[in-house]
């Protein structure tokens, strides 16, 4: 008996055995439910969950390094504000420190601040393939459409562009502005109404965000994506629209920084109205429409992202404590205080909701109180205090399992089964099950950019390095 295997024949009985053996350690070694990472933070929510397990342990393959860091659009903020006397201070503009990757098939993508281009480089090596400048900064990561072959992305320069994601030969490119002008920012020349939001792309059509400052005009424009031609172009005024867009079948999101995020009808642009809460670029949408986003302010003591029900626009609750969250159907993981805990979080977002009503209920009580008391109401006030208080202990209940954390996470992905977090120097990995830690690796800078694609880890920090892990 033959067994053919490429260059490789076994003859006899002894290739049966073989052939087993061989059969289980491409098994183990194959990467398995590879996957692309085709637009920024995985998808139109940016929720940076994606079905591809990767094995651990993994070990550096190769790595990209920029002779200069990351050109954030935005300087840093203060480093402590002295009438709050809070020190550490964070930036709700922050949507640029790393060189965030998008990937499909053999070829990993990235906007370069630095070089004013798009770059492709080849996965397994890390070696360029093509370099696309623009008129200035390219600050979020190109989408990717692998069937089609194309990959588009926005510049400071106020264009989007669609390039062939192969070559990086151009196809077309479109400004809302029908008469293109340059002002100085931050050392570099950009247009008055740069792209910051990325081009998300949705059933054919590439929708972005031109705007840089409230009281100038900001445009939103959809175009078709496959030719660039317009399908609308709306003005708005007293906006400013930075951070990637999020979209569902039917509405569209862009982060503000300072501001809260706004809602806007995808079929024609026309804005909705501002989500509950305050600013932030870091933002999630989820499956059942509920939008995240934070910092909610760079002075309080502690780190806050907010919830709110992106259908109504109205603030459910706020985390405090917490920089960065990440939601798997009904789990939530995030960071809160020194640990990293998974929560159920629909059982925990519905006991809240039942606590705003309560707590309606009960300010209405107090005003009744404060014009003149009677028993039954002190009574009802008690009551749901008491309520209040039992549903606060039943939302405890709702966190899984916590592991400590050495430092705050600025990157989260949950790849198949395992959570990956970016920290200080470090990327780790732990059992998104029971939060078992599986691998850990050092880098250069704070890790703010995780993408898992084709068995491959990405990591992009603020010190401008990429890194490429594989098993």
């Amino acid at each position: 008996m033959r067994f053919p295997f490429g260059m490789l024949q076994l003859d006899g009985a002894f290739s049966r055995g073989y052939v087993y053996r061989v059969l289980v350690l491409v098994a183990l070694i194959a990467p398995t439910q590879a996957a692309d990472w085709p637009t920024f933070q995985h998808d139109n929510r940016r929720s940076s969950v994606t079905t591809e397990q990767l094995a651990t342990p993994l070990k550096e393959a190769w790595h990209y390094q920029s002779a200069i860091p990351p050109q954030t659009a935005w300087t840093a903020p203060a480093k402590w504000d002295a009438y709050s006397g809070n020190k550490g201070l964070q930036s709700m503009r922050n949507f640029d420190p790393a060189f965030y990757v998008t990937a499909i098939d053999d070829s990993v993508f990235f906007g370069s601040s630095v070089t004013n281009s798009t770059h492709c480089l080849d996965a397994s090596s890390g070696r360029e393939r093509w370099t696309f400048v623009t008129g200035s900064a390219v600050r979020i990561p190109p989408t990717l459409d692998a069937e089609k072959g194309n990959a588009w992305f926005g510049s400071d320069d106020g264009y989007i562009y669609c390039v062939n994601s192969g070559t990086g030969e151009l196809k077309w490119r479109h400004t809302p502005v029908t008469k293109p002008r340059w002002i100085p920012s931050n050392g570099k020349l950009i247009s008055p109404w740069p792209v910051r939001t990325g081009v998300m792309v949705q059933d054919g059509v590439a929708y972005y965000g031109a705007s840089l400052v409230p009281w100038d005009a900001s445009y939103l424009v959809a175009v078709d994506a496959n030719d660039g031609s317009p399908r609308y172009v709306r003005e708005h005024t007293d906006m400013t629209l930075q951070g990637a867009l999020l979209g569902s079948a039917d509405h569209l999101y862009a982060p503000q920084g300072r501001s809260a995020p706004l809602q806007f009808a995808i079929a024609d642009g026309n804005m909705l109205g501002a989500l509950g809460g305050s600013g932030g670029v870091y933002c999630i949408l989820t499956d059942d429409d509920k939008f995240i986003a934070g910092p909610g302010s760079q002075k309080e003591a502690e780190d806050v992202v907010r919830v709110s029900d992106a259908s109504g626009r109205q603030s459910i609750l706020s985390i405090s404590g917490s920089n960065r969250i990440l939601i798997s159907g009904k789990w939530a993981y995030m960071h809160k205080g020194r640990e990293i805990t998974a929560l159920n979080r629909d059982r925990y977002f519905s006991l809240q909701v039942e606590k705003n009503g309560i707590s309606e209920q009960l300010a209405a009580l107090e005003k009744q109180i404060k014009k003149g008391a009677d028993k039954a109401a002190l009574d009802q006030l008690e009551e749901g205090k008491a309520k209040v208080a039992q549903l606060t202990a039943e939302q405890e209940r709702c966190y899984s399992w916590s592991i400590p954390s050495q430092s705050i996470p600025f990157g989260f992905m949950l790849a198949g089964d395992t959570l990956f977090i970016g920290g200080e120097n470090t990327v780790r990995a732990c059992d998104a099950g029971t939060g078992r830690s599986l691998w850990e690796a050092p880098v250069s800078g704070k890790a703010y950019g995780l993408a898992a694609a084709g068995g491959r880890l990405y990591v992009s920090t603020d010190r401008g390095f990429i890194y490429c892990f594989q098993p």
